[in-house]
């Protein structure tokens, strides 16, 4: 082979490996998207941008009727709640947000990515909107917020429902069923944070024959690639509290739904009672449900949304357990606890 055929092979060869370690690199979640392209790719056609703070936030604003705020769980977005929605806001007006460092919400300025921040702001989205009083409704992470704001601002809320909602200190020897990646390989692909580890990730979550869409899996990847996003994991982290869980649950005055996939075995169905028990100050009813898991919204939407929707119509009103006795928070409460998102 003569030395121009010995270069163009090598060329070729340098070519196809090139091309092979970008379609790894893209498998692998190495390259980040800029919200812009997310924007693109996943915003509403009713998507709405309002600066709070100096952060631009996200949030969408549909139907007609009593307000709705739906608060979702972490690594997800407002998108996840799109079923539920659906079936909701035909009845209310129903009003989700990207929170802090998540979906398409701007950066932080201030680096505050946490609890705090997105109670900060869920209350300056409610006063542009200038709402007064809502049902607020939080999964997991979203489930903490929407418990906190509850207990600060007992005036604006109406009604909380609580979906699966963290907010619970807890080991794995208090939470055993949780799963938890061990080994080189699960370290490994946990930073790297593939399609492939999102889609494990939230199959996890779900109890078969459910199981997450592939648009579902498509959306978290790429919405975790989002430009920054582990820096902002990393404040995220850091600045997670939840405050005091008991204090605040007693703080609660709002008539509140306890929902719980019963299968779940990221936050164990006995934390339901467990929630019921602290909200002494409350109306509250626990459900649990059969055969779902982490996110029952998304599992069976009409089954959860008849159960909100019959909830904030008290039509369940009859079922409350209630009230016992309650404290008073104040905003100010500096009394802080850390658990696990």
């Amino acid at each position: 082979m003569s030395g121009i055929g010995r270069a163009l092979a090598i060329a070729g060869l340098l070519v196809v490996l090139a091309a092979g370690l970008g379609a790894l690199a893209l498998e692998r979640g190495w390259f980040e998207l800029p919200l812009d392209e997310l924007a693109a790719r996943y915003q509403l056609p009713d998507s709405r941008f309002v600066e709070i703070d100096g952060v631009r936030v996200h949030y969408v604003d549909r139907g007609s009727g009593p307000a709705v705020v739906l608060l979702h769980a972490s690594y997800l977005n407002l998108r996840s709640w799109d079923a539920l929605s659906d079936e909701l806001d035909d009845r209310y007006r129903v009003i989700r947000l990207d929170l802090s460092g998540a979906g398409l919400t701007g950066p932080d300025p201030t680096l505050g990515y946490g609890i705090e921040r997105n109670l900060e702001l869920v209350q300056g989205l409610l006063a542009h909107l200038e709402l007064t009083n809502v049902s607020l409704v939080g999964t997991s992470s979203g489930g903490i917020v929407a418990f906190r704001y509850a207990a600060l601002h007992p005036d604006q809320v109406s009604r909380l429902v609580l979906i699966n909602s963290a907010g619970m200190p807890r080991t794995a020897a208090t939470n055993p069923l949780r799963p938890r990646s061990t080994g080189l390989t699960a370290w490994v692909e946990a930073r790297l944070r593939s399609r492939r580890f999102w889609e494990e990730s939230l199959r996890d979550n779900f109890v078969p024959p459910h199981e997450p869409t592939a648009e579902l899996v498509t959306m978290t990847y790429d919405m975790n690639r989002r430009a920054g996003v582990r820096e902002i994991s990393a404040l995220y982290m850091k600045n997670f509290r939840t405050g005091d869980p008991q204090q605040m649950l007693g703080g609660v005055r709002a008539p509140t739904l306890v929902l719980w996939g019963l299968d779940n075995r990221t936050l164990m169905h006995l934390e339901a009672d467990v929630f019921a028990h602290w909200l002494t100050g409350a109306p509250t009813l626990v459900r649990k449900y059969p055969g779902l898991g982490h996110y029952p919204y998304l599992e069976d939407p009409g089954l959860v949304a008849r159960d909100i929707g019959d909830f904030l119509s008290h039509a369940l009103d009859a079922d409350l357990r209630p009230a016992q006795c309650g404290v008073s928070i104040a905003p100010d409460d500096s009394r802080q606890e850390e658990t696990n998102p």
